[in-house]
């Protein structure tokens, strides 16, 4: 038995918030991941912000960020949506001062704190973790390195989700887009001073990114057969005009069983007559023979699109409308009486 496996992972990238001062440029990226996107399907993607010394960059919960998708080529504008800030981080003050070392600190509050978080700040020891909360009192997993003094400033937060935010493209953003390359650029809110300041997507203050836009995840679908001429045919027979399409290729080879679905569309303006529809199993039919009738549809004045689903394995498959005869006519042969059919289209 073979076995196969796939991968279900995050997609994430890495912006620069260029916000420190006192940070600049101590690790340089050389290279930025292009973003992938599918068309048809939902995106997520995970955007990770740091600063330019390549630390996570912890955001507010309140923080706005705007991921654009633009076609620098025709400066066209494409998606434009908000990111959604996954980033848990707060900042809480410690009441009064420890008097000797412990794990519990107690808190102006404790509102945003969680447990399972882990802490950062003066006096607290490397990888600690909130594992008890109260309304004023954190607990830790491990004591502190020195006394806590009161009003010093903790950092609670998953480090996991430490400048974390997520972009989620829905399936109907994408589906009507090329394939093809763009751009994107990530904004920020500046709260104090109004208007927006850029982010960067490498350390060399290169300001977008890359996006490639692929169509993998489904097929795409061949253009319908279409006939719009069908040549007038006189039938010694019933001494009448019919007009049949000719062979239209079935695509036998991809079908595996007699529930293979087709689907004729038929336009027709105020016309009357018959529609026949006939099937072949014949590698090379003729005009005449080795087709049998599927379907014989009637119309009396029909406008509009009218539809044929059927079933079966066949190698071709044709269509022939048969006008109706006008009041004290001889023959079918006045289309200012039986109208027109305009058009077929076919899928199998």
């Amino acid at each position: 038995m073979q076995s196969l496996p796939i991968y279900l992972y995050p997609n994430v990238t890495t912006v620069i918030l260029d916000l420190d001062p006192t940070v600049s440029g101590v690790n340089n990226v050389m290279y930025q991941r292009d973003l992938k996107f599918q068309k048809g399907v939902k995106n997520k993607v995970r955007i990770q912000i740091k600063n330019s010394d390549q630390k996570s960059l912890p955001i507010s919960s309140t923080s706005t960020y705007i991921f654009s998708m633009f076609d620098v080529t025709n400066n066209r504008m494409f998606i434009q949506k908000p990111l959604v800030i996954l980033d848990d981080s707060v900042t809480l003050a410690v009441t009064t001062d420890q008097t000797v070392i412990g794990n519990t600190l107690p808190m102006t509050n404790s509102t945003g704190a969680k447990i399972g978080q882990t802490v950062t700040g003066f006096g607290i020891a490397a990888n600690s973790i909130v594992i008890g909360i109260s309304t004023t009192t954190v607990t830790l997993n491990n004591i502190t390195t020195q006394p806590v003094t009161s009003a010093t400033t903790l950092t609670f937060g998953t480090a996991g989700l430490r400048g974390v935010a997520e972009l989620t493209l829905s399936e109907s953003d994408t589906i009507n887009l090329l394939a093809s390359d763009y751009s994107f650029t990530i904004k920020y809110l500046d709260t104090t001073a109004g208007g927006y300041l850029p982010t960067y997507a490498n350390t060399y203050y290169g300001m977008a990114g890359t996006v490639t836009l692929a169509d993998d995840v489904y097929p795409t679908l061949s253009p319908s057969t279409e006939v719009t001429s069908f040549l007038k045919t006189w039938n010694q027979q019933n001494t009448l005009y019919y007009y049949p399409s000719g062979n239209l290729y079935a695509n036998p080879e991809y079908h595996s069983n007699g529930s293979a679905l087709h689907t004729m569309a038929f336009y027709m303006t105020n016309y009357k007559g018959t529609v026949t529809v006939q099937g072949t199993l014949a590698n090379q039919p003729d005009s005449t023979n080795w087709y049998y009738t599927i379907a014989t549809l009637t119309y009396n004045g029909f406008t509009g699109i009218d539809y044929l689903n059927f079933n079966g394995i066949y190698s071709y498959v044709r269509i022939y409308h048969t006008p109706a005869t006008a009041p004290g006519d001889s023959t079918n042969d006045r289309p200012s009486f039986f109208g027109s059919f305009d058009r077929l289209l076919y899928r199998s």
